[in-house]
C-alpha cells in the first residue's frame, strides 16, 4: 500500500482520494438498506435487537453505509497518485502526456463514439501487424544457414556474438519506430477512451509498459498495449 509520509504530501492526497468518493451512489446505498432490512428479520441474532424494529432498521443502514464510505475512501486514498510533498500546490490539470493543444487530442475530443471505436480498432490492428511483421523478419534472420558452420569453441561464440548483436538492433530498431509512430496514438486514444468511459481512478488499471513508458518489455508488448485499447474501444457505446 502506498502512503503518503509527510504532512504535505498528505494535504494532497486526503482531497484529491475524497474528490472520487461518491457519496450518492445507488449500489451503496441499496446494500445499506438490504443489510438494515436483513437485521430486522434476523430474529434473536440481529444488532440492537432490544430495540423498536425501525430503530434498528435506520441505525444498521446508517452504520453500513458510513463504514462503506470510509472504506472507499480509504481504497482510494492507498491506490490513488502517491506525492512526495515537493510538488507544486496548484498543478497542472492532469490530460495524460501530451498537452490538450495536441493535435491529435484535439481531434479525438471531436469524434463521435463510433468513428472513435473504429479509429482505434484500426489503430490496434497497425500495432499487431507492425509487431508481427518485425518478428517475422527477425525469426528468418535467424533461421538462415551460416555461411561457415562453427567448428570451434571461439567460432561458436563469435556466432552467438553476432546473433544477440542482431537482437539488441532489432529491438532498438523496432522500439524506435514503434516510439515514432504509435507511442504517441495509442496514449492519446487510450486517455480519451478513459475519459469517455469514465475511468476516475486509472491507478487499478492494468500497467501496460508499452503505454505507460514507452517500454518494449516482455513476449509482445506492442500486442498487449493494442489488446488493452481494442478492450476499452469495444467497451465505448
Amino acid at each position: 500500500m502506498r502512503v503518503p509520509h509527510n504532512n504535505a504530501a498528505w494535504r494532497r492526497s486526503i482531497p484529491n482520494a475524497w474528490r472520487q468518493v461518491r457519496l450518492l451512489q445507488p449500489g451503496k446505498a441499496a446494500s445499506s438498506i438490504a443489510l438494515g432490512a436483513l437485521n430486522i428479520l434476523w430474529q434473536g441474532h440481529g444488532v440492537l435487537r432490544a430495540s423498536a424494529p425501525a430503530m434498528r432498521f435506520v441505525v444498521v443502514a446508517v452504520i453500513c453505509y458510513a463504514l462503506t464510505t470510509v472504506v472507499e475512501f480509504l481504497w482510494f486514498l492507498a491506490t490513488g497518485p502517491s506525492f512526495t510533498g515537493f510538488e507544486s500546490p496548484n498543478p497542472a490539470p492532469l490530460t495524460g502526456e501530451f498537452e490538450s493543444t495536441d493535435p491529435i487530442v484535439e481531434q479525438l475530443k471531436t469524434l463521435p463514439p463510433l468513428e472513435l471505436r473504429e479509429e482505434t480498432l484500426q489503430l490496434a490492428t497497425e500495432m499487431k501487424s507492425f509487431e508481427a511483421g518485425s518478428v517475422n523478419e527477425f525469426v528468418t534472420a535467424l533461421s538462415s544457414p551460416s555461411p561457415s558452420p562453427a567448428v570451434t569453441e571461439a567460432e561458436r561464440d563469435e556466432a552467438l556474438d553476432r546473433e544477440s548483436s542482431k537482437l539488441m538492433e532489432r529491438d532498438l530498431r523496432t522500439w524506435r519506430v514503434y516510439r515514432e509512430r504509435f507511442y504517441r496514438p495509442a496514449r492519446a486514444f487510450r486517455n480519451e477512451l478513459r475519459r469517455r468511459l469514465g475511468i476516475r481512478n486509472t491507478n487499478a488499471e492494468p500497467w501496460i509498459p508499452a503505454l505507460d513508458e514507452a517500454t518494449l518489455s516482455g513476449a509482445k508488448p506492442i500486442t498487449q498495449a493494442a489488446n488493452y485499447l481494442i478492450a476499452l474501444a469495444r467497451r465505448l457505446k
